[in-house]
């Protein structure tokens, strides 16, 4: 017997007999599909409202979390903030450039490897960087309405959860000789 127009979440699908069987985890296909679009749809959400904040202040949202970075670790060098930001070396260097023609970050010269740079923040960037911690706290406050500080903490254990799975799966599929 099939169902259809099933809801879940503002989600619509139709759900067939075949679609009863469990996929691995003992996940059923309708709670996956309603899971991946949830978390697609939360992540573009909070990132347009991230980026609409940052055009207030005349930068991109990769400048934006740039400065972040930077503001949280002083005098990181550049290999470790394409990291944490997760982009490439090039990418970071123009996002890096921008900045600094806004005098809104310092590059240096690693005292101890003249092959490594570093970026600090100017007092204009501090500035930026404490205005940007508030309206991310301002773009979250607001995304967690209604939640109650247990159902906050029970989404973070959710979600880190999920993130430690994928994580162990990039190092279970990393190629030899490569870091995942």
């Amino acid at each position: 017997m099939c169902r259809y127009n099933k809801y879940a979440y503002g989600i619509q699908w139709m759900e067939h007999q075949c679609d009863r069987e469990r996929l691995p985890g003992k996940l059923l296909p309708e709670q996956a599909r309603a899971i991946a679009t949830l978390l697609h749809d939360t992540t573009r959400l909070l990132r347009r409202r991230f980026d609409i904040a940052a055009k207030e202040y005349g930068l991109t949202l990769p400048q934006w979390k740039a400065l972040g970075a930077i503001h949280r670790q002083d005098g990181i060098t550049q290999v470790a903030l394409s990291g944490a930001l997760d982009i490439d070396a090039m990418t970071l260097s123009g996002i890096l450039d921008r900045l600094e023609k806004r005098g809104l970050i310092d590059r240096f010269v690693h005292p101890e490897d003249s092959r490594a740079k570093l970026s600090r923040l100017t007092p204009q960037g501090v500035e930026l960087a404490t205005i940007a911690r508030n309206v991310g706290a301002e773009v979250f406050g607001e995304a967690m309405e209604g939640l109650t500080p247990d159902d906050l903490a029970r989404l973070i254990e959710h979600l880190t959860r999920i993130r430690t799975n994928l994580t162990s799966l990039d190092h279970d599929n990393a190629e030899p000789g490569k870091a995942s």
